[in-house]
């Protein structure tokens, strides 16, 4: 690493953590704000900050790519209007060799995202939300051995069967991985009810790979009679394991890891437009390197370019809209996934392509 390089990653880098800092702060305190509108007595001040803290590693995965765009911007353009960047332009280096310069800091932010993204983020989630499921219900929080943590809309899931369909809907789901309140239902290939099974509990074999549900009412339907009965336990033959269930039960999409979400993605199960959100969260974590790439090249095209001579206001506003930008462009391909069928890949390539071919263009415009 040259001197050059050494400079302008200490630079870059102090920049980026003052803006992702203060990003974080301020969605901090809206958060707080709409996590104290709960309208719960028993959650209060406290539980709301715990929660928040302990859920702020997703927070600033999120807010990266954008801080790593205005800090990259706010750190060139100082360097611009000191003088520094036009000494370094007169001294013979190009814009290409100014980005190979910028490339430790975007692999130091790359690291970042990666250990918030696959390690701490999952973690405070889970943790975050088992505290405010705890809160919310008033029990002990941190007590390993409080009963069953539910989400707020259950579990769902689907499976095909050689017949049909199966779809299932669980209430809750403990540390033990002990189901709680589940109901399943059976459908024929015509989408007709078949069956419906509601059972209070239920445990995971995982020598025989299914699930034994105890206190099982079952409602049978055939063309002309409708039978019920009960059943002390009933082996529900579905793969899903308790690991899995929890996933789904604390986290969406944006809260998992990639391994998680292929491993959710593999089974096949799901339909496709239920499908689409993972597809793109997926592809949005995988080409995160592609995304800080458009960012710093933007960056700099637009230090060495239109706002070269401007100030350090002009260019955070300047800067909070192209990024502001990126994500509407973002939300206008995410739906084409799933409404033209567009591959998810794609549709998340897309921004990050227009960016990265805008910035090249100012850049040889501006070289």
């Amino acid at each position: 690493m040259t001197l050059l390089d050494r400079y302008l990653t200490r630079q870059c880098v102090i920049a980026i953590v003052t803006i992702v800092g203060v990003l974080a702060a301020l969605t901090l305190l809206f958060a707080l704000i709409e996590e104290l509108d709960e309208g719960n007595a028993n959650y209060g001040f406290s539980h709301a900050l715990q929660y928040l803290l302990l859920t702020m590693p997703r927070r600033i995965e999120e807010l990266l790519s954008y801080g790593v765009f205005i800090g990259l911007l706010l750190a060139l353009g100082n360097l611009a209007e000191g003088g520094e960047l036009t000494a370094i332009r007169a001294a013979g280096v190009s814009p290409q060799r100014i980005i190979l310069a910028l490339l430790p800091t975007l692999g130091i932010c790359l690291a970042v995202n990666f250990a918030l993204s696959e390690f701490l983020s999952p973690a405070g989630e889970r943790a975050g939300m088992q505290s405010k499921q705890q809160a919310l219900l008033g029990q002990p929080i941190g007590n390993s051995a409080a009963p069953f943590i539910t989400p707020k809309d259950g579990i769902w899931l689907r499976r095909r069967l050689a017949s049909g369909s199966e779809f299932a809907h669980i209430g809750g789901i403990d540390r033990q991985g002990q189901l709680a309140n589940v109901h399943v239902y059976e459908v024929n290939a015509l989408n007709q009810l078949i069956a419906s099974r509601q059972a209070d509990s239920g445990n995971f074999d995982a020598e025989s790979v299914h699930w034994e549900l105890q206190n099982v009412a079952t409602t049978a339907l055939n063309d002309r009679t409708i039978e019920s009965f009960n059943e002390a336990t009933w082996v529900w033959a579905n793969p899903v394991n308790p690991e899995q269930l929890a996933t789904q039960a604390f986290s969406d999409p944006r809260k998992m890891t990639v391994v998680q979400i292929w491993r959710y993605l593999s089974r096949g199960e799901q339909h496709r437009i239920a499908s689409v959100p993972f597809e793109l969260t997926f592809w949005q974590k995988v080409l995160t390197p592609l995304t800080y790439l458009s960012m710093a090249l933007m960056a700099l095209a637009v230090v060495i370019g239109p706002l070269r001579h401007t100030g350090i206001g002009q260019r955070l506003t300047i800067g909070l809209f192209i990024g502001l930008g990126f994500k509407y462009l973002q939300d206008l391909f995410a739906p084409m996934a799933a409404v033209f069928n567009v591959p998810s890949v794609l549709a998340v390539m897309i921004p990050a392509l227009i960016y990265l071919a805008v910035a090249q263009r100012i850049i040889r415009n501006n070289a």
